[in-house]
């Protein structure tokens, strides 16, 4: 084989390794209404699942109010996925069908703000049968005049209206098969060098 083949063969290689992309992680954006938002995994879904649960990386549905993001409108907050500690907690769960979300089921449960004297709680729900929303904020900046009515009163909103998911993937370079084609090349960059050497003895005698 000639060097030039070689070195195509070995250059090819290197090219199909490095961008052999694996999908690290897939961002999930939800439209309808006031309860759009987005949902980054650190994994995609898999094709086919049944109430496949997920703790994502970052979460944001900004219009549902303070409390609604994680790792974004407030990388502070507490937020523990699937379960509760101080300010709040989330759950997630989606059902998958030839690689299309067929059914989901968020929850967002969260109660305080950080820094303040005046807490928020929000309770939302997210779901492919319709969406529903509890915001109330009390604390010291609540406390009604005398013959005034209660500042803070709750705020409620909820439709049946099924949104729709789009997945935006993030792909990232395959650092393994990346390293595994620099070792071939470089390898194959020696066994070269070594058959100029051999090649430039031959013609010396």
């Amino acid at each position: 084989m000639t060097n030039k083949k070689i070195l195509g063969l070995l250059g090819s290689a290197l090219l199909v390794a490095t961008i052999s992309a694996n999908a690290q992680s897939e961002t999930l954006q939800y439209s309808e209404g006031v309860f759009s938002g987005t949902v980054t995994l650190n994994t995609p879904l898999p094709e086919n699942g049944h109430d496949f649960s997920v703790s994502p990386a970052e979460f944001n549905f900004a219009q549902l109010g303070y409390g609604a993001g994680y790792q974004y409108l407030c990388p502070t907050c507490g937020y523990t996925l699937g379960g509760m500690i101080e300010y709040g907690g989330a759950s997630f769960s989606f059902s998958t069908s030839d690689g299309h979300i067929s059914a989901w089921d968020i929850t967002i449960d969260f109660t305080g703000t950080p820094g303040t004297n005046t807490q928020t709680s929000l309770y939302a729900t997210i779901s492919s049968s319709g969406n529903s929303f509890t915001e109330q904020t009390f604390g010291a900046a609540c406390e009604p005049y005398p013959g005034h009515p209660d500042p803070c009163q709750p705020v409620r909103s909820s439709n049946k209206t099924r949104g729709v998911w789009t997945a935006i993937y993030a792909p990232e370079i395959d650092p393994v098969s990346a390293g595994a084609a620099l070792t071939l090349l470089c390898g194959g960059l020696c066994v070269l060098r070594g058959r100029r050497t051999d090649a430039g003895k031959g013609s010396s005698h």
